[in-house]
């Protein structure tokens, strides 16, 4: 089943244009970055009056970090299989250990940049 059709009233067909410098551009992106929106949604809310709130907590972890312990989970999730059929990988546990480590580590030291 697909998503149901908005109402005419909830349809965004009407735009407004405005021209930025390219600092004024940076502004938005980056406050828009900030509260976890898209510039358009930032936008929208600034200009009808809606607040801006920064989600509470840490800021967005940084893709690389992310795409590291998605590296390291499937690793994981090899191992485990590996370990259900009979074999052992101590020593490639402790790899794994190791590198979530420094990971988690680089995750600290952003959030205290």
């Amino acid at each position: 089943m697909g998503r149901p059709r908005k109402q005419i009233e909830e349809r965004r067909e009407a735009s407004i244009r405005t021209d930025l410098t390219r600092a004024e551009k940076a502004y938005v992106k980056e406050q828009a970055s900030r509260a976890g929106l898209s510039e358009a949604e930032y936008t929208r809310r600034r200009v009808l009056g809606h607040a801006v709130v920064s989600p509470a907590g840490p800021r967005r972890a940084d893709p690389a970090l992310i795409s590291e312990l998605n590296r390291i989970g499937v690793n994981v999730n090899q191992l485990a299989r590996a370990v259900h059929v009979g074999r052992d990988f101590v020593r490639h546990w402790r790899e794994i250990g190791v590198e979530l480590r420094t990971v988690l580590d680089k995750l600290l030291r952003a959030e205290e940049d």
